[in-house]
């Protein structure tokens, strides 16, 4: 699993690093994102659903969020 870490980055940036790192996956490969800024998980996974890509968890955290998406 790829690990992206998208700490002190607000929107749009996380949607659009997720983004690049998913265009980087094979079919079947996973990404988790971590950060800090919380509406970016609604964000991100939004992204991933209206593209056609898997969302296998997304949760909030004591620091923020982390999301796991299966492309």
């Amino acid at each position: 699993m790829k690990r992206l870490d998208v700490t002190g980055d607000i929107c749009p940036i996380p949607v659009l690093k997720t983004k690049k790192a998913l265009e980087e996956l094979k079919e079947g490969e996973e990404l988790e994102v971590i950060g800090d800024y919380k509406p970016a998980l609604e964000n991100i996974r939004r992204f991933a659903e209206n593209n056609g890509y898997t969302v296998i968890l997304a949760e909030e955290t004591d620091n923020g969020f982390r999301i796991v998406i299966r492309k």
